[in-house]
């Protein structure tokens, strides 16, 4: 068993057309409520994601408690709950999220200099929202994102990502987001991406996480060391209706005067040290629908009939 990411966001592409239509006027509490009559069917047929959140519940975020049923459902409601708020944004942008930042002294130092920076989180929370809560279009917004979403989604995205002065770097087999990335940065703009899934030849490290080994990207600080560019990591985690707080924590030390290398592993370290944090506090917030531990797909291969295999 592989960890198999596509790298797209779930409903397809009639779903997402209707979701985001339906925002232009609809309710977002109404199809909260919906949400209790569509995740049984996907607890029901979406087996591999149900057999890695199960693993994950036993092993990780709920192994303290007996039962893990209510646990996984939490899941996929706050996942589902997610994926409208992200669609509610896109469907009507004058629809109103209430942010509250935790360092936001921290991120403004950055957003106020001359240097660009990079901006690293993780499918926790709701990442994407993030670009949102800026005010001021003082430095462009790169975030990466990943080929091959629904044409409707990727229109009205674009749109509003004009309003914010957000430009999008896509990842594409050839590489050459590399030189956007380098372009972006040097230009002194803001590059963000989630920093916790390997994505087809993306280099990586092996470090505990949550009690297991697991791999993470680690190009993200070779190109931070490389142009000795700070790295700050974000984390939008829902605490209400519409309700958000952002943690904002700097990855990169200034003052590391080590050789490169050294300089990667410990940026890379100390943003697992951080993730691990928010999901420990948010364990039903963290979104990883297939095997994502070295352990886990060493478990899910042995105990096929466990798990439904």
């Amino acid at each position: 068993m592989k960890r198999a990411w596509s790298g797209k966001t779930q409903g397809g592409k009639w779903g997402q057309k209707f979701v985001l239509y339906y925002f232009r006027y609809g309710s977002l509490r109404l199809l909260y409520l919906v949400l209790y009559l569509v995740i049984p069917f996907y607890l029901i047929f979406d087996r591999k994601g149900y057999r890695a959140t199960r693993w994950y519940a036993q092993k990780v975020g709920n192994k303290n408690r007996k039962w893990h049923l209510p646990f996984i459902f939490q899941i996929y409601k706050s996942f589902g709950q997610l994926f409208l708020d992200r669609f509610a944004m896109l469907g009507n942008p004058k629809r109103k999220f209430d942010f509250e930042i935790v360092n936001q002294e921290l991120f403004d130092q950055f957003y106020h200099g001359e240097k660009g920076f990079l901006l690293v989180s993780a499918h926790v929370g709701n990442f994407e929202l993030f670009g949102y809560f800026i005010k001021e279009n003082l430095k462009t917004v790169h975030p990466i994102l990943f080929g091959g979403e629904a044409e409707v989604y990727q229109r009205m995205r674009e749109s509003l990502f004009m309003e914010h002065q957000i430009k999008p770097i896509i990842l594409n087999p050839t590489g050459d987001y590399i030189f956007e990335i380098h372009n972006a940065l040097q230009s002194g703009g803001i590059v963000s991406m989630p920093a916790d899934r390997t994505y087809n030849e993306i280099k990586d490290f092996t470090v505990p996480f949550l009690g297991y080994d697991a791999k993470f990207p680690i190009g993200v600080y070779q190109i931070a060391a490389t142009l000795e560019i700070p790295v700050l990591s974000i984390f939008v985690i829902k605490t209400g209706y519409k309700k958000f707080r952002v943690y904002i924590h700097q990855v990169s030390d200034e003052q590391f005067t080590g050789r490169k290398k050294e300089q990667v592993i410990q940026m890379g370290n100390t943003y697992v040290t951080q993730l691990e944090e928010v999901v420990k506090q948010h364990p039903t917030q963290w979104y990883n629908f297939f095997p994502f531990w070295d352990q886990q797909i060493t478990d899910l291969i042995c105990n096929g009939k466990e798990y439904g295999a």
